[in-house]
């Protein structure tokens, strides 16, 4: 099959296909007279595992090294356990940490539903996320710290959710 058909099968771009060639996931195919890429049906099994790797939240360093193994004749499964069971430890991590900001937003939204709509007044610009600064400052000092680090966190997390999402279409 051309590259225009491999990468139909896989559901990913003729330019995936091209990168994973140059970053070494995919073997280089054999080509026709003409220079076209001819791929096979192995190919597409190689493609099929690399893009379910990635959807487990391997990396493509990571799948390259699970391919390298193989290639050796190694049984890359430990090395994937491993690298699963930290993954998994960070993600548990992250949804502690999403809980945790969630349910403090959710007791913010509660009192600003309940709060009037004021207009803001002075140097004021929105009230209800005033009055919730308010509320943090005059928690303490590691409340504070805390309070600031899991809405950096939130943040960050949001970001690196909506780049891996982009990067994976």
């Amino acid at each position: 099959m051309q590259i225009g058909e491999i990468s139909r099968r896989g559901g990913v771009s003729v330019q995936t296909i091209r990168y994973y060639e140059r970053y070494g996931l995919l073997r280089p195919p054999e080509r026709r007279p003409s220079r076209y890429r001819i791929y096979s049906e192995s190919d597409l099994l190689r493609l099929q595992f690399i893009l379910h790797a990635k959807t487990l939240g391997f990396t493509l360093e990571e799948i390259k090294h699970i391919l390298e193994l193989r290639e050796k004749q190694a049984c890359p499964c430990g090395e994937v356990r491993r690298i699963g069971e930290e993954r998994l430890t960070e993600l548990e991590k992250q949804i502690a940490e999403l809980t945790t900001f969630r349910n403090q937003l959710a007791r913010a939204v509660s009192r600003w539903r309940k709060s009037p709509e004021i207009a803001p007044a002075g140097d004021a610009i929105c009230v209800l996320i005033e009055q919730s600064m308010a509320q943090v400052q005059s928690a303490p000092a590691s409340s504070e710290r805390k309070q600031k680090w899991l809405s950096n966190k939130a943040k960050s997390i949001s970001v690196r959710t909506r780049t891996a999402a982009a990067k994976s279409r």
